[in-house]
């Protein structure tokens, strides 16, 4: 595809203003006429009114310059040298989209596209399929696709800005066949962009699927990963506070360590923003008598206590991006005897508090116990002491303590709100689960209650660790 001059200039038909540039001459020369007959101010108007017009004359003939000539842009055809280089630019997206569109070309997008041809073309050409017969790769082609379609996204995601220059530039000229087809390919690659964007969403979605619906599978392709991964350590380099070690918690039967809690933590509050996702040191030295965090505290907590919890939110906040009017709750992941984790969740905005237990036995056993008896009784005492601290901290004070009249809703065992693990070791990934559905939905939803697959609870959470692996992986990537 080359551009080259025309040999017939022709700036009346690339520019209207040229038709302009006499008339405005003629009217500038009887202005400076008219100065000759004159004194005093009424000279001086007529100076200050040449020169303005003289000034706008400059410009036109400036403006009539730029658009003087046509040039042909194959297979647009004569174009308007203006905009010569934003034909340039479409035929160079087009070429190299195709690279990974085959079926596509500037010929084939000349005439107005349709969305279903479209995304029937995606499917042939994406297509994967997802059965627990193909080997345990499955997983690299998966990504594979996924980053093609990514990088098509981010290619055509130009085509919106080359249509308002390109436009911008069509308005100082005459209309032109060729810049008639040029925005009809352009409102093509648009659609193309949002069926792209669609198929995207699709294959990561039915991805996710098979792995919940396929647990064995998943089981095994995690395994190929971590070996892989464990030759390869160099893939984690992008990650300076996560090594082999940690990443490989996330492997079948594992119990998650607090860099991957942590990592997930930062990373999702971060991008949400509205939720203070506090680390996993939080707890042992703010809310427990001990790092085990076994032993809630108790009484009243010193001011001095308050003091260290702001510095520490503060310290936070900075690390998120956060300032305190953006985040109205706060997630606690807790990590008991080092062999458990659960989490508190503070909400300011639907002003409740609770705590979420994927161990059945400590939610049902509990939930049989008088008030003062339960497990998470002292817990939650020291969460309503914390959230005086940070309301105060948001501008929003709390009076939780000696106030029987607050409508705050305190749950320490969270009874129908939980999926309960059926092991000893996916605690990690339901609290991390957790954390998806309180930054989603605002709470934990079970069953039918969660509208979204991708955040449904599983018996087997193979599929959900294959993801996080995924993802902190991807996270990795320049």
């Amino acid at each position: 595809m080359s551009l080259r001059y025309s040999a017939i200039p022709s700036p009346s038909t690339c520019s209207p203003v040229a038709g302009m540039l006499s008339p405005l001459k003629t009217f500038v020369g009887k202005l400076k006429l008219g100065m000759k007959t004159c004194s005093g101010w009424c000279q001086a108007f007529f100076l200050l009114l040449s020169s303005a017009t003289s000034m706008i004359v400059g410009r036109l003939r400036s403006s009539s310059e730029c658009h003087k000539g046509l040039v042909e842009c194959l297979p647009f055809g004569l174009a308007c040298s203006c905009n010569a280089r934003y034909f340039n630019q479409i035929i160079a997206l087009v070429t190299n989209c195709h690279t990974y569109l085959p079926f596509l070309s500037l010929t084939t997008l000349f005439s107005v596209a349709n969305a279903v041809e479209f995304k029937a073309a995606l499917d042939h050409h994406f297509n994967v399929p997802l059965s627990i017969e193909y080997n345990n790769l499955l997983y690299v082609d998966v990504e594979v696709r996924l980053k093609q379609l990514d990088e098509l996204c981010r290619q055509l995601s130009v085509a919106s800005q080359i249509k308002i220059n390109f436009l911008a530039c069509t308005r100082l000229h005459s209309p032109m066949s060729s810049d008639s087809q040029a925005l009809v390919v352009l409102g093509n690659l648009r659609l193309l962009l949002d069926c792209v964007q669609g198929k995207r969403r699709s294959l990561e979605a039915d991805w996710w699927n098979f792995l919940d619906r396929c647990p064995r599978k998943s089981e095994e392709m995690l395994r190929v990963l971590m070996e892989e991964t464990r030759c390869r350590t160099d893939q984690l380099d992008g990650l300076s506070n996560i090594s082999f070690h940690d990443f490989s918690t996330l492997g079948v039967g594992r119990w998650l360590n607090d860099e991957i809690i942590n990592y997930f933590v930062i990373k999702w509050c971060s991008e949400a923003q509205t939720t203070l996702g506090l680390s996993t040191f939080f707890a042992c030295k703010f809310l427990f008598q001990e790092n085990a965090c076994i032993t809630a505290k108790s009484g009243m907590l010193t001011a001095q206590e308050g003091a260290q919890v702001l510095r520490w939110c503060r310290k936070t906040e900075r690390a998120l991006n956060f300032c305190s009017s953006t985040w109205d709750s706060v997630f606690i992941p807790i990590h008991e005897n080092c062999s458990h984790w659960y989490s508190a969740f503070i909400d300011f905005r639907y002003r409740r508090i609770e705590v979420y237990d994927s161990l059945r036995e400590t939610c049902v056993t509990n939930r049989q116990k008088p008030v003062p008896l339960r497990k998470n009784t002292r817990l939650m005492l020291v969460l309503m002491w914390l959230t005086e601290v940070l309301g105060h901290m948001r501008g929003d004070p709390v009076c939780l303590s000696d106030n029987p009249q607050t409508d705050w809703v305190f749950d320490p065992h969270a009874e129908g709100q939980v999926h309960f693990q059926p092991n000893a070791y996916d605690c990690g990934v339901h609290t991390l689960w957790q954390l998806q559905h309180v930054l989603e939905f605002r709470q934990v939803r079970i069953g039918n209650k969660c509208e979204l697959d991708r955040l449904t609870f599983t018996d087997n959470m193979a599929g959900k660790r294959m993801r996080l692996a995924q993802e902190i992986l991807r996270d990795c990537e320049p």
